[in-house]
C-alpha cells in the first residue's frame, strides 16, 4: 500500500530533546520511515533544550540523509511548551506534528494524525490504547484524565500523550505555556478549532514504576483548576470571582447576623466574638473579589475588539453574476484538484488564491463525478492517474461513510457507522472500517471487526450480529485492494479466516458458507391487498388471531418489554441471547429507524413483540421474542402481518424477514407466510494453511446436548449467562 507519488501538505515533526542519553539516528530513522514509504513530504525539527554536543554532531551528520532541522535552545529545561513554539516557528510545514523524544507510539500510526488533519480536523489529539507501560503509570494517568472529565467535562481519554498533531493555525492563535501544553487540546477546542481523538497504539515505555512526588500531584491539581478557570471565565471574569465573592458576603453575613444582635440588643461585648471578626474579614473579601470580576469585565470590554474566540467553518452563498469565470471548462480543468463538493453540493474551498474563487458551477462539474464525498457513480476526472490506497476510517468522517453506503446500491442498514459504534460499546469488539481512495474520492468500503471467541477462534467478520455485511465498491477493481488490506490486517492479528457477509454475489474466489438463507419481498401497493396476498393457512391463523383471540398490535418504545419476550424464546430454544444492552444501545443509536411491535391480548398481556429496523424503503423484521402460552393463537402470523401493513402506510415498499438456517422451524414459518428462500452469499477467505470454517452453529449435532440443558436453565441464569456469551457467538 505504498504511496510513493502522493501529493500532500509539508509535515513538520518537532521533537523536543533534553535527554543527552537519546539514540537521535534511530528516534529519526524510526519517525521518517511512514512517511518516506506512503510518499509524505516531510521534515524533522529537533529541538533541543541544553543537550550535549555529542547530539547536535550526530543530528548534523544525519542531515546528510534525513531532512533534519536544527534548533538550539539557551539555557536548559525551558520546558515542551517552549521547545514546541520554537520548533514550529522554524519549520516549514503547515502542518505540525509535536512527538516526544522516544518512540510512544507506532510510527506508522502518525500517519492516521496526519490523514485525520488531511479530512478537515485542525487539531488531532491522540488517545494510547490499549496501554503497555507499568500498572502504576497507567492508573496515575487514568485518574488524571478521568477528574479533567468530571471536573470539566471534556472527552478527551488520554491528555498525557506526547503525540499530537496540528494545524499551523492553532499555535498562531493559541497561547501555551509552562505545562499547559499537556492541555493544548482543551485550548485548541475553547478557541473554536476542530479537535478529534484517535486511538494509537501504545509501544511499551521502558520506565520505572514510579509514584511521583507529593509537589507533582499539588501542580496538577494546580494545573486542572488555571484550565478550568481558562477554559470557562476567561471571558467572564465577573461570574467566576462574582460567584466566589457573593458565597464569602454571605457567609461572612451569616456569622456577623447574632452578633450584632446581641450587642444591639443585649449590650454584649464584640471583643470576645471571633465569629465576628471572620465574618467582616469574608464580607470584606467578597466584596474585593467582585471588585476583581468587574475590573476583568472592563478590560474584556475594552479589548473585545481584537478578540475572536470562534472558527467559521464554511460560508454558503452564490458568486455575484459578473465575477463568474469567462471560461468555466478552463477555470474547472486548472483548479478541480483544489476544491471538494460537500454531500449539499455546497464548493469547500480546500486551497488559497484564484481557486478560492472558483464560481459554483465548477464545483457542479466535480459533484456530478463524485468529488470528495464520494457520492458520484464514477470516480472524478481529477483522480485518473492517481494512485489507489486503502486507510482506516478517521474521526469526523461518519458523516462521509454513512452517505457512501445510502448511495451505494449494495449498502444496507447494518453497513452504517451506527452499527459499528453500538457493537463497540456493548461488546467491545475491535473494529477496522476499510476506506479505498484514489485522489480525495473514495471508491470502496469495507467494515471489519476482529473477534477473539473461546468457541470460534480469532476472526475478522464483516459484520458481525448482522445478517449482511462485507464489500462496497464503486467498480471491481477497488475490491481486491481492500481484500488485500483486510487480510493483512486480519494476519498481523492472528485471525484464522476473514467472514464476508455479502448478500449479493461478489467476483473472487473465496469458500462459500451455504448455511444460511434470506428471505424478502416487495410488498403489496395497499394495505387491503396484505391479508390476501398471505398464502391461505397463514391467512386463516391471522383471522383468527384477530378475531377468535382479540389480539391487537401496537408499537411501543419499551425496550425492557420486548427484551423479556425475546430473552424467554431464546431460553426455550436453547440459545444465549443477547443482552438488554445491546437493544438500549441499538434504540439509543438508530431513534425512530428501530420500531417495536407488540401483540397483546384482551387483557393487555404482551403476547409477541417484534424489533425492526427501517432502511431506504425496507423494513427488516429482525429480532422477535413470544410468550409461552402464545402457542396456538396464531400470534406471530398476526404479528407480521399487521407489521406489513403498518410498513405500507408509511410508505414503504419492502419487507426483509431476515436470514435463517435451511430447512429450521424458523425458515419453514417464513415460507409459510409466503417467502421464498433466497440464497446469501457469505464466503470466508482463510488467512493461513490449516484454517477452517467455523462449525459452532445450532445445526451442529454436537450441540444438541447443550441447547436442551440451556433451555432447562432459569430464566434469570440463562438471561444472564447468555449475555456475557453473546459477545463470543457474533
Amino acid at each position: 500500500m505504498s504511496d510513493p507519488q502522493r501529493p500532500g501538505e509539508l509535515v513538520s515533526l518537532v521533537i523536543p530533546i533534553d535527554n543527552p542519553s537519546v539514540d537521535v539516528r534511530a528516534l529519526a530513522a524510526g519517525y521518517a520511515a511512514p512517511f518516506r514509504e506512503h510518499g509524505y513530504e516531510y521534515e524533522l525539527v529537533f529541538v533541543l533544550d541544553g543537550v550535549h554536543r555529542n547530539v547536535l554532531e550526530t543530528l548534523n551528520a544525519l542531515a546528510a540523509e534525513l531532512p533534519v532541522k536544527v534548533v538550539r535552545l539557551q539555557g536548559a529545561g525551558l520546558g515542551e511548551s517552549i521547545a514546541l513554539s520554537a520548533g514550529a516557528a522554524r519549520a516549514r510545514g503547515s502542518l505540525i506534528l509535536s512527538v516526544p523524544q522516544y518512540h510512544q507510539v507506532e510510527p506508522e500510526d502518525l500517519l492516521k494524525v496526519v490523514q485525520s488533519l488531511e479530512t478537515g480536523a485542525d487539531f488531532v489529539a491522540t488517545w494510547r490504547h490499549p496501554r503497555v507501560d507499568p500498572w502504576l503509570n497507567r492508573l496515575q494517568s487514568t485518574l488524571f484524565n478521568w477528574v479533567l472529565r468530571v471536573v470539566m467535562g471534556i472527552r478527551f481519554h488520554d491528555l498525557n500523550s506526547g503525540v499530537r498533531g496540528m494545524r499551523r493555525q492553532v499555535l498562531e492563535e493559541v497561547n501555551v505555556y509552562g505545562e499547559l501544553f499537556r492541555f493544548l487540546p482543551v485550548l485548541a477546542q475553547r478557541q473554536g478549532f476542530k479537535v478529534v481523538e484517535i486511538k494509537v497504539r501504545h509501544r511499551e515505555e521502558r520506565g520505572t514504576i514510579a509514584f511521583y512526588g507529593i509537589g507533582v500531584y499539588v501542580r496538577r491539581v494546580l494545573d486542572i483548576l488555571a484550565i478550568s478557570f481558562l477554559t470557562r471565565f476567561t471571558q467572564r471574569p465577573l461570574r467566576f470571582f462574582g460567584i466566589l465573592g457573593v458565597l464569602a458576603i454571605l457567609i461572612g453575613v451569616a456569622l456577623c447576623v447574632e452578633p450584632l444582635y446581641a450587642k444591639v440588643f443585649e449590650a454584649e461585648s464584640l471583643a470576645n466574638r471571633p465569629a465576628f471578626v471572620l465574618g467582616v474579614i469574608l464580607a470584606a473579601f467578597g466584596v474585593q473579589l467582585i471588585g476583581l470580576g468587574v475590573i476583568g469585565e472592563i478590560i474584556i470590554f475594552t479589548q473585545a475588539g481584537q478578540m475572536r474566540d470562534y472558527k467559521v467553518d464554511e460560508v454558503l452563498g452564490g458568486e455575484p453574476e459578473d465575477r463568474a469565470a469567462p471560461n468555466e471548462d478552463a477555470e474547472l480543468e486548472e483548479h478541480e484538484d483544489l476544491a471538494a463538493v460537500g454531500a449539499n453540493g455546497v464548493v469547500r474551498h480546500l486551497g488559497t488564491g484564484a481557486s478560492g474563487d472558483a464560481p459554483a458551477a465548477s464545483g457542479a462539474r466535480v459533484a456530478a463525478g463524485d468529488g470528495a464525498d464520494g457520492n458520484g457513480a464514477d470516480a472524478p476526472a481529477a483522480a485518473v492517474g492517481l494512485p489507489t490506497r486503502v486507510r482506516e476510517l478517521l474521526p469526523g468522517e461518519d458523516a462521509h461513510w454513512d452517505s457512501f453506503v445510502r448511495d451505494h446500491p449494495q449498502g444496507s442498514f447494518f453497513h452504517l457507522s451506527g452499527w459499528r459504534r453500538v457493537v463497540e460499546e456493548t461488546f467491545h469488539h475491535q473494529a477496522h472500517y476499510l476506506v479505498c481512495e484514489r485522489g480525495r474520492a473514495w471508491c470502496g468500503l469495507l467494515p471489519l471487526f476482529f473477534v477473539r471467541s473461546p468457541f470460534i477462534g480469532k476472526q475478522l467478520i464483516s459484520v458481525p450480529y448482522a445478517v449482511y455485511g462485507g464489500l462496497l465498491v464503486r467498480e471491481l477493481e477497488f475490491q481486491q485492494p481492500l481484500l488485500d488490506a483486510a487480510a493483512q490486517y486480519g494476519r498481523r492479528l492472528g485471525a484464522s479466516y476473514l467472514e464476508l457477509r455479502h448478500l449479493e454475489a461478489r467476483p473472487g474466489e473465496r469458500v462459500p458458507y451455504e448455511l444460511y438463507v434470506t428471505f424478502r419481498k416487495q410488498l403489496p401497493a395497499t394495505v387491503e391487498e396484505v391479508l390476501p396476498a398471505i398464502p391461505k393457512k397463514a391467512r386463516a391463523e391471522v383471522r383468527r388471531a384477530r378475531d377468535k383471540f382479540n389480539l391487537v398490535c401496537e408499537t411501543t418504545d419499551q425496550v425492557e418489554l420486548f427484551f423479556s419476550l425475546f430473552a424467554e424464546e431464546k431460553r426455550r430454544l436453547g440459545t444465549p441471547s443477547l443482552p438488554l444492552r445491546w437493544f438500549q444501545n441499538l434504540k439509543e443509536e438508530f431513534g425512530n429507524a428501530v420500531v417495536i411491535h407488540v401483540v397483546k391480548d384482551q387483557s393487555g398481556a404482551a403476547q409477541c413483540a417484534v424489533l425492526s429496523f427501517v432502511w431506504k424503503d425496507t423494513i427488516y423484521a429482525y429480532y422477535s421474542g413470544s410468550s409461552a402460552d402464545s402457542r396456538g393463537k396464531g400470534v406471530s402470523d398476526f404479528a407480521y402481518c399487521q407489521i406489513m401493513e403498518w410498513a405500507i402506510a408509511r410508505g414503504l415498499r419492502n419487507f426483509d424477514f431476515g436470514r435463517s438456517r435451511r430447512e429450521t422451524g424458523a425458515a419453514k414459518f417464513k415460507e409459510h407466510m409466503g417467502f421464498e428462500p433466497e440464497r446469501l452469499n457469505y464466503d470466508f477467505l482463510l488467512l493461513h494453511e490449516g484454517a477452517k470454517l467455523p462449525d459452532f452453529h445450532p445445526s451442529n449435532p454436537k450441540l444438541e446436548g447443550p441447547r436442551r440443558l440451556w433451555s432447562k436453565l432459569p430464566r434469570g441464569v440463562a438471561t444472564r449467562i447468555g449475555g456475557r456469551l453473546s459477545r463470543y457467538l457474533p
